[in-house]
């Protein structure tokens, strides 16, 4: 069987190397305790890596607003012709901002923090049709003081 699985390994790699992709996503972030939904970008460096930037907008809750601004890369592992697990590695740049006037409390004071941090995760993609694919991703954000896990899924074209 492991000779069986290794003998069909390039035929399982799909040729990728070069291509675009973009697509869309929603996603929670549980410190924020936000629902965000973004659009994001990939780029198949290689056929197995891949170069995802991606910006998400949060909706805003209790005065508190964010965005944040990432840079992973990911690394396709195929398990068949339509799914892959995917880990990924990044760079991450949020901002917060908290404004007091929008919970009507007139003593607080207007707050922007910028938050630099790091990215490290897994994700699932399946492609549902030629050129369609959902995804899926677990990842953390290491940032200072503000740590959190994010759950994102997602559906893009690629080309």
């Amino acid at each position: 069987m492991l000779i069986t699985l290794l003998s069909s390994w390039p035929a399982l790699q799909a040729q990728f190397e070069g291509t675009w992709g973009v697509g869309v996503h929603a996603g929670y972030a549980s410190v924020a305790e936000q629902l965000g939904t973004g659009v994001h970008l990939h780029y198949y460096r290689t056929n197995n890596l891949r170069f995802a930037p991606s910006f998400t907008r949060y909706l805003e809750t209790k005065g508190e607003r964010m965005w944040m601004a990432e840079a992973d890369l990911h690394y396709i592992l195929p398990l068949s012709y339509a799914a892959s697990l995917y880990p990924l590695a990044g760079i991450h740049y949020s901002n917060w901002h908290y404004d007091p006037e929008a919970t009507y409390n007139t003593t607080g004071k207007a707050l922007t923090h910028h938050r630099p941090g790091a990215n490290l995760g897994i994700g699932y993609q399946h492609d549902i049709s030629y050129r369609v694919r959902a995804n899926l991703e677990l990842k953390y954000q290491f940032i200072n003081d503000y740590s959190q896990l994010l759950i994102t899924a997602g559906f893009g074209f690629w080309f």
